[in-house]
């Protein structure tokens, strides 16, 4: 009979995941240059460490290092409907004490990460080189969802129709809930590089990125009520119990898979730390061919990840203690995918640099909890480009562009209004000023436009299945109470049998019932930029 809370509590926990995750959790803008030209995989700069370390053996010799913040604003928005997009049972509800005012709801979540650092230092030899990156390479913030999600709402506004159908009357016109999710997710990484000129214009680099990953995922789902016809807001047993009691009147075994039936509205809490790390080898190589050409390749294998639970109240709660992907102790796999980077840069002239690259994401390989990746039809792929031009000796001004394209397939079942991604586009730019001959100021903004994904489910995130395998149980255990009744013998057992019959069938309407529905997601991004480099 916990089916039904038991997915609720899963959704919770879901919806809070997607926080920062958004399904991919690869970050590459890592400094205050890549506002402003989005296209690194070939630059020779101390802040290109992370795209093109054996970039970084064409410094100057000497020390060379660089501080950069980032501040992102982020919306992840869920435009949802099941049943029907005017007249299904969102209309019917309350959520945080306010009315619903459509079939078709919104759902906003807001992430803010004010603070995301990166720091690069660099020492160069006539043939040696070595570098260090430390940055937020996955997640980087935290996200609020105030109301909900229409994932797990959407299992709360079933409760009238269930409830009105086991009683045969419109004993429910509504329904209410409390809820509030949010979650956050950093994933730092350190990556030391070691590189060697094999020839004067060739460059190659090795290295290891250290990743350590913490979350939190936070939520509830409370006061779940239905309201009567009268107005009234009224827990779901209250409401449920005259239905009850008439049955038990007339065949006192229904009472308890009654009472269980309306059990599932129970409160759900959770609160669930994540913590893990893993290893990520990096190869690079760049050749400089002359003074106007310069191509690069960086290749990243994958990050196996591991993170660990550390439930509290996910943990005392009958229905939390039982979910498996956020139960405590339980190890979830989190991979982090394989990277390859090519990029060209052409300076036709000494002042002018332009720059052009791909990266393809090997998300298909990448091992999440479930197997989900294999839901993915291809590989995440972006194209990149930009340029620079010095204006004079003290202030250069520059430009990019990149496009993303995730392997999603139509109504990808990879993703959800828990936790997805939308392909996009990015702009970015901004100004390098040359404080001095060795120390360099950045100021940079991008922003992403995303685009609108829709995704349309036959049975919106998997309702009728799962109040299909309440009722399953429910049915189970009425045939159970009705071949113990007809065995009985008693003067009785025609009119229970008949009561039994009865509620077999309002089972059977409601198994019956459909339950389509669509997701229309997008989201917002804008990120401030700003980092200092010295050489010395």
């Amino acid at each position: 009979m916990k089916t039904t809370r038991l997915v609720m509590a899963a959704t919770l926990a879901l919806a809070s995941t997607s926080a920062m995750a958004g399904g991919y959790l690869t970050n590459t803008n890592q400094n205050a240059a890549f506002g402003r030209n989005l296209s690194q995989e070939a630059m020779i700069d101390v802040m290109a460490t992370y795209a093109n370390p054996a970039g970084v053996g064409f410094l100057t010799p000497g020390w060379h290092f660089a501080f950069s913040n980032q501040s992102a604003f982020q919306t992840r928005t869920a435009e949802s409907w099941f049943v029907d997009p005017d007249r299904g049972p969102f209309a019917l509800g309350y959520v945080n004490g306010q009315k619903n005012t459509a079939a078709t709801k919104k759902y906003k979540g807001t992430a803010t990460a004010p603070v995301i650092p990166s720091l690069d230092l660099a020492y160069v030899q006539d043939r040696w080189s070595l570098a260090f990156h430390f940055g937020v390479v996955g997640g980087g913030g935290k996200c609020e969802f105030k109301d909900g999600l229409g994932s797990f709402e959407s299992k709360v506004a079933m409760l009238p129709s269930v409830m009105n159908a086991f009683a045969g009357t419109q004993a429910a016109t509504g329904y209410a809930m409390e809820t509030y999710m949010r979650g956050k997710q950093y994933y730092f990484g350190g990556q030391l590089n070691g590189s060697y000129k094999v020839t004067d214009n060739l460059n190659v680099a090795l290295g290891l990125r250290a990743v350590y990953a913490i979350c939190n995922y936070y939520g509830y789902v409370s006061d779940m009520k239905v309201v009567t016809p009268t107005g009234q807001q009224v827990p779901v047993k209250t409401a449920m119990d005259p239905m009850i009691m008439q049955l038990a009147t007339a065949v006192p075994q229904l009472a308890s898979v009654m009472t269980n039936v309306a059990g599932v509205a129970g409160d759900v809490n959770l609160n669930c730390d994540q913590k893990g790390w893993g290893i990520t080898p990096i190869i690079g190589v760049d050749w400089r061919i002359n003074d106007h050409w310069n191509v690069a390749a960086k290749y990243e294998f994958k990050t196996r990840m591991r993170l660990e639970n550390e439930s509290g109240e996910s943990a005392s709660g009958s229905a939390l203690a039982q979910l498996d992907e956020y139960a405590d102790g339980k190890k979830v796999a989190a991979d982090l995918p394989a990277i390859l980077y090519v990029g060209a840069q052409y300076s036709p002239i000494e002042k002018v640099r332009i720059n052009a690259g791909g990266h393809v994401y090997f998300d298909k390989q990448a091992t999440q909890y479930g197997h989900r990746e294999k839901e993915l039809d291809g590989q995440t792929w972006e194209i990149t480009a930009g340029a620079e031009y010095d204006i004079c000796d003290l202030v250069t001004v520059s430009a990019g562009w990149q496009t993303t394209n995730y392997g999603l397939g139509e109504n990808s079942r990879y993703i959800s209004d828990m936790s997805f991604v939308c392909s996009s586009n990015s702009v970015g730019l901004g100004a390098r000023f040359h404080l001095s001959k060795k120390v360099a100021l950045d100021v940079s903004y991008f922003k992403t436009l995303y685009q609108h994904y829709d995704k349309a489910q036959a049975d919106y995130n998997g309702i009728k299945a799962n109040f299909g395998d309440l009722l399953a149980d429910v049915k189970k255990q009425v045939k159970n109470i009705a071949q113990e009744i007809g065995q009985s013998g008693s003067e009785q057992a025609p009119q229970q049998l008949a009561v039994i019959k009865d509620l077999s069938e309002r089972v059977d309407n409601i198994s019956a019932a459909q339950t389509p529905g669509n997701d229309r997601l997008h989201r917002t991004n804008d990120v401030f930029c700003v980092g200092v480099s010295v050489s010395f």
